[in-house]
């Protein structure tokens, strides 16, 4: 008899739900839907604990899924910030001196843009695009790099006019 009443009060809840569900607008029910089936599962994990057919630690780590969802998506928005902190703990990179004067050549200027001698003025302008492109310390470089490419770019253009 008490299966019998048990089973009429859930089928009178699974019918509320579902006449709720039904008055819910469109954009809603998909939410409502995936909290139900959510609540649901909890539910019958719950039941199975209580009646010892599921060990609780296995409802422990079925019940911590949700919340590890929840960090991992916290963790992929705060990557980039992560980033950031990263870099302005990393000590400055080491510069090496180019060239005995700290001038650059011009065979130093054609390797750093890796141009061959006698590259026209596109190629000139092109390669350091390029390069500077991902060498900008706004993009993950640093200053040390660009200012380089910048010199051996102002350097090879001026040789050529």
């Amino acid at each position: 008899m008490a299966k019998i009443i048990l089973l009429l009060a859930v089928g009178l809840v699974g019918y509320l739900l579902w006449r709720q569900y039904q008055r819910q607008p469109p954009e809603l029910r998909r939410k409502g839907l995936l909290r139900g089936a959510f609540y649901v599962v909890l539910g019958i994990i719950l039941l199975l604990v209580v009646t010892g057919r599921v060990h609780w630690l296995a409802a422990a780590a079925a019940a911590a899924l949700p919340l590890l969802k929840l960090l991992f998506g916290l963790a992929l928005r705060a990557w980039p910030f992560l980033q950031v902190l990263r870099r302005k703990n990393q000590p400055p990179p080491q510069q090496a001196s180019v060239g005995t004067s700290g001038e650059l050549s011009q065979q130093e200027a054609f390797q750093l843009l890796g141009l061959q001698p006698g590259a026209s003025r596109e190629a000139i302008i092109d390669a350091h695009k390029r390069l500077i492109q991902k060498l900008h310390p706004d993009r993950g470089g640093n200053d040390y790099l660009a200012a380089k490419l910048n010199a051996a770019r102002d350097l090879l253009l001026k040789l050529h006019s």
